[in-house]
């Protein structure tokens, strides 16, 4: 990790199941409890670990410099320029796209419910842009949004969270 392309995030997975060349692994979603200076006592991080917390399951290669096992839990990894990317694309381009057709619309000197509908076009349009670009094969073939295994997690280093009755 000695530069910005090497930076990873991390999340750490729970190994579900493994066959013969793929190990199927389940992620809480903790949004950024882990990063967060409050996470020893903010109620959503106990209300996400405690009751319905959304899972993801996804299904990786068997690493082949590991040993794993069902129940053991590794840490997953991201680049971060990938993330950064992913982000920019779902999030600011359906809305540069809105942005301009209301733009447009203005230009034009429509009335202002016409601008809104263009807007809400716009978003569409954006949306539509979004599913196209990333079900191309270029992108899909690329693996720069796989994330990949890193190392087992040790038991040391899982942080466990411990519930009353009242």
């Amino acid at each position: 990790m000695s530069n910005a392309h090497d930076t990873m995030i991390e999340q750490v997975a729970h190994v579900h199941a493994i066959d013969q060349t793929s190990v199927w692994l389940d992620t809480i979603r903790l949004s950024t409890c882990n990063s967060c200076s409050m996470k020893s006592g903010c109620g959503q991080r106990l209300m996400n670990q405690a009751i319905d917390c959304k899972r993801s399951r996804i299904e990786l290669p068997i690493p082949q410099n590991m040993s794993l096992q069902v129940g053991d839990e590794v840490v997953l990894g991201v680049p971060q320029k990938a993330f950064i990317k992913a982000s920019l694309l779902t999030f600011a381009m359906p809305l540069l796209v809105m942005l301009m057709g209301a733009l447009l619309a203005q230009w034009w000197m429509l009335s202002e419910p016409l601008v809104v509908v263009s807007a809400l076009i716009g978003l569409g349009v954006g949306l539509l842009l979004l599913r196209l670009y990333s079900q191309t094969e270029k992108v899909l073939n690329t693996g720069q949004w796989q994330p990949v295994i890193l190392r087992q997690q040790r038991l040391d280093q899982v942080q466990e969270l411990h519930f009353t009755s009242e």
